[in-house]
C-alpha cells in the first residue's frame, strides 16, 4: 500500500506525516519560486481518516486544509473507492474540498506496485470551483526504495489550466522513515520544471 493513502484507508491508530520543499520556475519574467508542504493523517478507525495539508511560499500560507475520509464499499474489494471532504482556505479564501479517490494494488515484474486516481473540488463562497486531480503509478522497486510517476492537473479559478509531470524516487533510511527526490515537468499551462525534496514518517 503507498505511503500517502488515497483511496487506502490510514489503519486505526497509524499516523503518516510528510513535509516537503520545492521550487518550480522559471515563470514569465524569469523567477524560480520555493515552497514548502506539510500533509499529516491519522487513522481514527478503520474506516474513517483525518487529516490536514498545508502549503505556502517564504511569503504566506496558501492552503490550510482539514479533511475527514472514509472508504465507500467493501474493504476487501481489489478497486478502493474513497470520499473525503475537507475544509479551511486557499488563497487566503473560506473553501469546501470535496474529493474521490480510486486506487488498486497491482504486480509488475513481480514487484508490488499502486494505480490512483485523486480527483478534488475547490468550493469558494459565491459559484467559484477550482478542480485538480493526480493520476499515481507506485512500484516498489526494491525493498527499501520506490519509484513514483505522477501526472498532477488542475484548473484554478484565476490563472491558466496546467498539468505536470513529477518522478520521484523514495529511500526507506529505517524503518518508518523514507525521503523523496523528485522533479516536475509543467507540459500544459507553462513550460516551468522544478525539485522536490521531501520527508516521510509513519508511526
Amino acid at each position: 500500500v503507498m505511503a500517502q493513502a488515497g483511496a487506502w484507508a490510514r489503519e486505526k491508530g497509524k499516523t503518516f506525516v510528510a513535509n516537503s520543499g520545492q521550487v518550480e520556475g522559471p515563470d514569465a519574467y524569469g523567477v524560480y519560486h520555493p515552497s514548502v508542504t506539510f500533509y499529516v493523517e491519522h487513522g481514527l478507525t478503520d474506516r474513517l481518516t483525518t487529516g490536514a495539508e498545508l502549503g505556502g511560499d517564504g511569503e504566506r500560507m496558501s492552503k490550510v486544509i482539514g479533511f475527514l475520509r472514509w472508504p465507500l464499499g467493501r474493504a476487501e474489494r481489489h478497486l478502493k473507492l474513497a470520499f473525503e471532504l475537507g475544509a479551511g482556505q486557499v488563497d487566503g479564501q473560506n473553501a469546501v474540498r470535496p474529493g474521490l479517490s480510486l486506487g488498486r494494488g497491482i504486480s509488475v515484474w513481480d514487484r508490488n506496485g499502486w494505480l490512483a486516481m485523486d480527483s478534488r473540488a475547490i468550493l469558494f463562497g459565491g459559484s467559484d470551483v477550482a478542480l485538480e486531480g493526480d493520476f499515481t503509478f507506485g512500484l516498489s522497486s526494491s525493498r527499501k526504495t520506490k519509484l513514483i510517476l505522477q501526472v498532477q492537473a488542475g484548473h484554478p479559478v484565476n490563472g491558466n489550466s496546467y498539468a505536470r509531470f513529477v518522478p520521484s524516487f523514495v529511500y526507506e533510511t529505517k524503518p518508518g522513515q523514507h525521503i523523496e527526490f523528485g522533479v516536475s515537468q509543467t507540459f500544459h499551462g507553462g513550460r516551468t520544471h522544478g525539485v522536490k525534496l521531501g520527508l516521510w514518517r509513519s508511526f
